[in-house]
């Protein structure tokens, strides 16, 4: 038989109801998120689906909260450094990938031209190319699985790509969650925002999330309402997903986008 978590309180099979401690409760919930279910009296249990939707009573449940926000930080950090170094490494070889790209094309036209030269030099730059390019495809299905595991409704909302540039940028889900929409929407445009304070140019719209194609695809009008849109989506996510609850963020969003796409076609 399968117990399932209702609330911070009670735990309900059919008939039979029982009510743990706080401390019971941090520990289920906290060993539900890390490994899909816990157990209780000797009996499995998992979230039921209402539970899922309406997440924590936080006002109820401050003593417990803060016991849980300290064992998720340290259950969160080794993964949000993972989702780091592997992003950072991906970049890296991106470039990297470019730069052999760039030789092979230069070197297959010296080769045309180099008729007493051997051809082992332009294959050698392809064979590592062809190796490169595989060894990225590996990283970043290694990185799709870590977000999808860290940070699921951030994903949904931004690719699993923009999702791990922003817990880089942030320093983890935590402090993404604990952030501000206004914050989002400029990081990794500092130096224009900073330029801007300084009374030169213009305020920067967007950082990061300009990876997003719906952003970056749109006309000028629209640019900075859809950044706004997707800041605030992006926070709702990350808070979300910091206590492995399902947000409802991507549903919303995508009705925001479809109606600033709307009104900007009208103007």
């Amino acid at each position: 038989m399968m117990l399932y978590l209702v609330s911070f309180d009670k735990l309900k099979d059919g008939e039979r109801e029982y009510s743990p401690t706080k401390d019971e409760f941090v520990n289920i919930y906290l060993d539900i998120l890390q490994n899909g279910k816990s157990t209780y009296n000797g009996e499995a249990v998992t979230l039921s689906s209402k539970f899922k939707k309406r997440g924590i009573d936080y006002n109820s449940l401050r003593e417990s909260l803060e016991l849980l926000n300290r064992r998720l930080l340290s259950s969160k950090l080794t993964e949000d450094q993972l989702i780091e170094k592997i992003i950072s490494t991906l970049d890296e070889m991106e470039k990297f990938e470019n730069f052999l790209e760039q030789k092979v094309e230069e070197t297959s036209i010296f080769m045309m031209y180099a008729t007493s030269s051997k051809s082992d030099f332009s294959e050698q730059i392809k064979k590592t190319l062809s190796d490169v390019k595989e060894f990225v495809k590996g990283l970043e299905k290694t990185l799709d699985e870590y977000v999808e595991r860290s940070a699921p409704n951030l994903k949904k909302i931004v690719g699993y790509k923009v999702a791990a540039r922003l817990l880089k940028s942030f320093g983890g889900i935590r402090n993404l969650a604990l952030s501000s929409a206004s914050t989002v929407q400029i990081i990794g445009a500092e130096k224009a925002f900073f330029r801007f304070r300084k009374g030169k140019g213009t305020p920067p719209k967007h950082g990061i999330i300009y990876e997003i194609p719906d952003i970056y695809k749109a006309s000028r009008s629209n640019s900075g309402k859809l950044s706004r849109a997707y800041s605030n989506a992006i926070v709702k996510a990350a808070r979300a997903d910091l206590f492995g609850i399902v947000s409802e963020s991507d549903a919303k969003l995508k009705k925001r986008v479809d109606e600033i796409k709307r009104s900007g076609k009208r103007e």
